[in-house]
């Protein structure tokens, strides 16, 4: 439940998630991921797969995405069919980031800071040569597209995500279910998971995302008024998807005293859902420095 008479606050301006600054201090991280992809890509992560280092493995036959200069030429010549080099060295992996723009994200600026972190991570990993997955959960829809490692393609994932717009109802296990390929490697899901259909299949996408070898990251959401309402006064109280009818409410110390005891009790279901599964589990107000909450907050995501 989300209060109608609270003022989203002053926004960006269309296309301005992030500036020079901001992005050149991303250019310094990488995230710690242990699952790699074990598909044929160069990248800059160590690895026991074959990769790009002086090491020679073996040779393979090409297929379509190899490094067209890695073609060993005078095989090629003797076979009639190309074959590429392959070396003991490194892989990149994949990044799959779950951006929920639910109904219940576009208010008290939660979707502002969702795309920001979505963006900036995005960035991170691309800029290490990770492929990325992004997955946009808005409309009752999931939109999905994908990213080869390089910086190339961070001008176009940043346009995607700040054109998203909110709207309709959630429902993220299905959701993270209906994307049709995810290579092992990281899932960081980006949402305040203020769904039932969450509570209730929560545990069961993590063991999803556990048996398609997913690294698991919840990156929670909320307002600072919703993690501290005001202590005082009458609020029309609207359900944000739509299910239920608006209430006006009092707001008195009988009523904050009960809502802190659901708000707690819906944090520790959360938690307990990222727990179970071995997840990592941040809860990020929406109302700090969004360069606070990824630099700070966020550190132990990061390779140090």
């Amino acid at each position: 439940m989300e209060n109608s008479n609270t003022s989203a606050g002053s926004r960006p301006e269309e296309g301005a998630l992030f500036d020079a600054a901001f992005l050149d201090r991303t250019s310094r991280l990488r995230l710690a991921i242990t699952k790699k992809s074990s598909l044929s890509y160069q990248g800059r992560r160590r690895s026991t797969l074959r990769g790009s280092s002086a090491e020679f493995s073996d040779y393979r036959e090409y297929l379509p995405g190899d490094d067209v200069r890695r073609i060993d030429w005078n095989v090629y010549a003797r076979l009639d069919r190309p074959y590429i080099r392959e070396y003991m060295e490194e892989r990149e992996s994949a990044v799959n980031l779950f951006l929920d723009l639910t109904s219940s994200m576009g208010l008290l600026d939660k979707d502002l800071l969702a795309k920001r972190l979505a963006g900036a991570l995005a960035v991170i990993s691309l800029n290490n040569l990770d492929r990325v997955g992004l997955h946009i959960i808005s409309g009752g829809r999931v939109e999905s597209f994908r990213f080869p490692g390089g910086k190339n393609q961070i001008r176009r994932a940043l346009s995607l995500i700040e054109k998203a717009r909110c709207s309709g109802a959630g429902n993220l296990p299905a959701a993270v279910r209906s994307v049709p390929y995810l290579a092992s490697g990281m899932s960081i899901l980006i949402s305040d998971f203020c769904e039932e259909s969450f509570l209730q299949g929560g545990q069961q996408l993590c063991r999803y995302l556990a048996y398609r070898k997913q690294e698991i990251i919840f990156l929670q959401i909320l307002s600072g008024e919703e993690l501290s309402p005001a202590d005082s006064g009458t609020f029309e109280m609207i359900d944000s998807e739509g299910t239920y009818d608006p209430v006006n409410i009092g707001l008195d110390e009988k009523t904050i005293s009960a809502y802190d005891a659901e708000l707690k009790k819906f944090l520790l279901e959360v938690k307990k859902i990222a727990d179970g599964a071995g997840a990592r589990y941040f809860l990020c107000n929406a109302d700090e420095p969004y360069d606070k909450v990824l630099f700070s907050k966020l550190r132990d995501i990061y390779d140090r």
